[in-house]
């Protein structure tokens, strides 16, 4: 009877981090293909300065799904740092400041490479 509700926590706890998991996976992915993906993404068109305030402000929200996500791989702190510091440089840009520092601490901190680097799974 023990061995059995000991397997029955190891399944629930499995399903459970499963979840967690694909959850998390959709929230980076859905971060990645409509916001900050390709020369014509959002976040492209913010750097370049043709972004409108509207569309500024939704990439803002949409960069702030990201806070509470776990680091697939690597270092959750590193990971961590990473993501409020692209959500602060976004939300700088999104309030209003478009000088060249907000700007480039955004390209910075968007950089995918370097989080591509530190915590994406190697396939």
């Amino acid at each position: 009877m023990k061995l059995l509700r000991i397997l029955a926590t190891l399944v629930v706890a499995t399903a459970v981090t499963t979840m967690v998991a694909d959850e998390n996976h959709e929230i980076i992915e859905k971060v990645m293909e409509e916001g900050l993906k390709g020369d014509d993404s959002p976040m492209a068109q913010v750097l370049a300065g043709k972004a409108s305030a509207e569309d500024t402000a939704a990439l803002a929200k949409l960069v702030k799904t990201l806070a509470g996500t776990k680091a697939p791989v690597g270092d959750q702190a590193a990971y961590e740092k990473k993501v409020t510091e692209l959500i602060a440089a976004m939300d700088a840009v999104a309030g209003g400041d478009k000088g060249e520092a907000a700007i480039g601490r955004l390209k910075t901190a968007q950089n995918c490479k370097a989080c591509h680097t530190d915590h994406r799974p190697k396939k």
